[in-house]
């Protein structure tokens, strides 16, 4: 998900949601303050833009000793 809101924007890929456990309330505020740099309700603000995205999470399995 993409918060943006003039020169101010934030990013968490998709599976932060999954990972935190955050409801989505949480999750936008800390999108807003943390990545963004905005106040914890931006996303409320109409001039906020929030954009939406998939994401394929692909990596190396881990091999056990």
């Amino acid at each position: 998900m993409i918060l943006r809101r003039g020169w101010n924007s934030g990013v968490f890929l998709p599976q932060v949601a999954a990972e935190t456990g955050w409801k989505l309330e949480e999750f936008l505020a800390h999108l807003a303050r943390d990545k963004a740099g905005l106040a914890a309700d931006a996303y409320k603000d109409p001039r906020t833009e929030i954009l939406v995205f998939t994401a394929l999470v692909f990596g190396e399995k881990e091999e056990k000793p």
